[in-house]
């Protein structure tokens, strides 16, 4: 009897510690799961953006001679930024200095900035008001979390929110600096048209060290100061 007893109480045990074992790694293929999952949840996919008026035009200053003209066929002809409501600060007589830059062939291009973003146009500084050609750089500074949750920050995707009202108007080249070192360049882009976002991902993300910067070229082909390109926002998609 007392060798039953024995026996049986050996194979509960046996039974117990296989139950026990089995369990233990359930509870642990199950963290490990949960682990996997928290992973995927917490991908700290995020974005960070700056809105169209931040942007710096890069140029040689313009004292905004002869804007005044400009600033009235501005008036007379944009109406989009005006029913909009936020084209708010132009008035008969405007003038334009500090946002004005020089291009060549007696040509001038003004940034006014707005709620809704930044209006460019370019026009002529001469005195015939000729449709005229030109191109110039426009640099955005993104707000970078280097470092998020211990992690370095790494961007994936480039965004750019405009519209223009020609096609002769347009961006044409996009690119992305840290700090001095350019990360990212698309060239021979023709951004133009109805308010659009425009997205360029990149083939693989890229480690963020310092600071971000979205350049952009926009490029006119006789193109008159009517004819407008709007930024409205720019951002990047992060990863961390």
């Amino acid at each position: 009897m007392k060798t039953i007893n024995q026996t049986n109480r050996r194979r509960f045990l046996n039974k117990l510690i296989k139950g026990a074992a089995f369990g233990t790694l359930g509870v642990l293929f199950t963290n490990k799961l949960a682990a996997s999952n928290n992973t995927n949840n917490l991908a700290n996919i995020f974005a960070m953006w700056t809105h169209g008026s931040e942007g710096k035009m890069e140029g040689v200053f313009h004292d905004g001679k002869d804007a005044v003209t400009f600033g009235d066929k501005l008036l007379s002809k944009i109406r989009t930024p005006l029913t909009a409501g936020y084209l708010r600060g132009i008035t008969k007589g405007t003038k334009f200095p500090g946002n004005t830059i020089s291009i060549p062939g007696e040509a001038a291009v003004t940034m006014v900035s707005t709620s809704g973003g930044a209006i460019f146009t370019i026009w002529d500084s001469g005195t015939k008001a000729k449709s005229k050609n030109g191109a110039f750089w426009v640099h955005f500074t993104i707000p970078t979390p280097v470092i998020a949750n211990s992690v370095r920050v790494k961007v994936s995707k480039i965004l750019v929110k405009c519209a223009s009202t020609n096609i002769n108007f347009y961006i044409s080249d996009v690119e992305l600096w840290d700090a001095n070192v350019r990360i990212y360049n698309k060239e021979n882009q023709k951004l133009w048209g109805p308010d659009t976002m425009h997205a360029f991902p990149f083939g693989s993300p890229r480690t963020v060290k310092y600071g971000l910067c979205i350049s952009l070229k926009i490029v006119g082909e006789r193109v008159s100061a009517d004819q407008i390109l709007e930024i409205s926002g720019v951002g990047v998609d992060l990863i961390a």
